[in-house]
């Protein structure tokens, strides 16, 4: 019989079911190794739009005595005709007004420990074009119009660690590229709402990376 993969999350190589996914991260024994289990069903929530990941993710933290992330009063109402666009905007609001109230620097931080941590534990950040999904998610979630593709140039190279190679880093030839990635009837929208987004798993999985650095540890 073919799985309902609705009912897995994929995690290092296997497809795993929600139950053991949380089993795991209850039993490594401490909060730090367990985030590597939550970071799945975080990601699994931006793609599908499962409210119910946050309050699993919310089960093991309270387990290890780390703050809950906080949901908004919208969130928390049972209503069972709210769609996952909506219970996923209350989240993508919260995150995006807490970094709005940072200072430059709050931000930069948010931003540089978020890309440290994409490159470390995932797999995605390959090629120097993939900067396009930095740029979008930053814009479409957080900044707005007000990022343009010139003063991203400055902001990639702020961002970036110190030890990415050459190849990877941001440059303007990069810049002159963006426009080729994306598709003539997809321009102008954010990148969530596209029908063709090239870089739509790095894109969700760098804004998941960024809303629980946001939520929980800033």
């Amino acid at each position: 019989m073919t799985k309902n993969l609705s009912e897995y999350i994929y995690l290092d190589g296997l497809w795993l079911r929600r139950e053991q996914l949380l089993q795991l991260a209850m039993g490594v024994g401490n909060y730090a190794q367990a985030e590597h289990y939550l970071f799945a069903l975080l990601a699994d929530a931006v793609v599908k739009g499962k409210r119910e990941a946050i309050l699993e993710v919310n089960k093991v933290r309270e387990h290890y005595g780390v703050k809950a992330i906080p949901l908004s009063d919208d969130d928390l109402e049972d209503d069972d005709d709210l769609q996952g666009e909506t219970r996923l905007t209350a989240a993508d609001e919260q995150a995006k007004k807490l970094f709005l109230k940072m200072t430059r620097e709050e931000k930069l931080d948010v931003l540089r420990r978020s890309m440290r941590r994409l490159l470390a534990d995932y797999h995605l950040f390959n090629y120097a074009r993939h900067w396009l999904a930095i740029f979008l998610v930053v814009r479409d979630r957080l900044v707005g119009e007000s990022l343009n593709q010139t003063s991203f140039i400055d902001l990639a190279s702020e961002i970036t660690p110190d030890d990415l190679p050459e190849k990877l880093r941001m440059c303007k030839n990069t810049m002159k590229n963006f426009s080729r990635e994306i598709k003539e009837s997809d321009r102008g929208e954010v990148y969530y709402r596209m029908k063709h987004n090239p870089q739509e798993l790095l894109c969700d999985t760098f804004w998941s990376i960024i809303q629980e650095t946001i939520l929980t540890e800033i």
